[in-house]
């Protein structure tokens, strides 16, 4: 009966094309006569010949071509298989979202559970705008990355978490912060106060005024939630934002109303590489961020 260990020495006679060169790349000790005669065990006990020699020439028969195909693709994987289970304790986890940072930031708490229960695996959370996130996800500098619905790219999925809301926040004593069902074009006759150029929402907005051909006046942008907030306290004019804005500390409290009806639904929630590799810790951090986020952005 063959065993796993002539398997293996088979497999590398056949691959290097003879005994010499294959003593060489096994990955133990073992002579050019042993390896020979290992081989030659196993063709006794198939009953079958494995290879043979054409003047000086190695060459495997068809039965020995047969079962090499079947057995390469399980040795040629060992190298990776280690590697990743080598990973469970110690390994590099790279997160990217797009900017501002909302979803990782406000479950900071998940990140210390996580570094508890696996205290080797190196996590790196990046901030990007929109455009060079996406990128990173297609050239693999990053694993995982969060954030609005890319267009479709070849070997990228997305995963939806949820759906936001645009806001239109205003003072509570603005014009604007009686009105029911408002429109675009009102909305174009005050200064406006928007996410900084290359995020998604910025694009999603300014793109959204073009199509009506309406001319808007932005004032300020910036990646800080915090300073829109001083901004729009401060009467300089009103911001568009998504659901997911953080409120203000503060005691102002600008009044948020609700613009899906011009602006439609954000649809939030992950996207990677279809050929990216992650290890078991990687989806136990997302299974431990997925219900939290997906809870927050439904309102739970």
């Amino acid at each position: 009966m063959m065993n796993l260990r002539q398997l293996e020495y088979f497999y590398y006679v056949a691959k290097y094309k003879g005994f010499t060169n294959a003593s060489r790349q096994v990955p133990f000790s073992i002579g050019q006569p042993a390896l020979s005669i290992r081989v030659k065990e196993l063709e006794s006990s198939l009953g079958i010949k494995l290879y043979q020699i054409v003047g000086r020439r190695f060459q495997v028969t068809p039965s020995g071509e047969y079962l090499f195909n079947a057995i390469a693709p399980f040795f040629e994987s060992l190298d990776s298989t280690e590697r990743h289970l080598r990973a469970e304790a110690h390994g590099h986890l790279i997160f990217a979202e797009a900017s501002p940072m909302l979803i990782l930031h406000e479950h900071k708490d998940i990140l210390v559970q996580f570094r508890r229960r696996y205290p080797g695996v190196q996590i790196s959370i990046l901030e990007k705008n929109w455009t060079d996130l996406l990128q990173s996800v297609i050239e693999g500098e990053v694993d995982l990355a969060f954030g609005s619905a890319p267009e479709l790219v070849e070997n990228v999925t997305f995963e939806i978490w949820g759906e936001a809301e645009y806001l239109l926040l205003c003072p509570p004593d603005h014009p604007l912060a009686k009105k029911s069902n408002i429109q675009l074009a009102e909305i174009s006759g005050y200064p406006l106060i928007l996410l900084e150029k290359g995020t998604a929402d910025r694009q999603h907005i300014e793109n959204t005024f073009h199509r009506e051909k309406l001319f808007i006046d932005v004032v300020i942008d910036s990646s800080s939630y915090t300073l829109i907030n001083d901004a729009v306290s401060e009467g300089m004019g009103v911001a568009i934002v998504n659901a997911l804005w953080p409120r203000p500390a503060g005691s102002f409290r600008p009044r948020a109303i609700g613009v899906s009806h011009l602006f439609g639904q954000k649809h939030i929630g992950l996207f990677q590489r279809t050929d990216r590799y992650l290890p078991p810790y990687a989806h136990e951090y997302l299974s431990m961020l997925r219900g939290p986020v997906i809870n927050r952005m439904d309102g739970r």
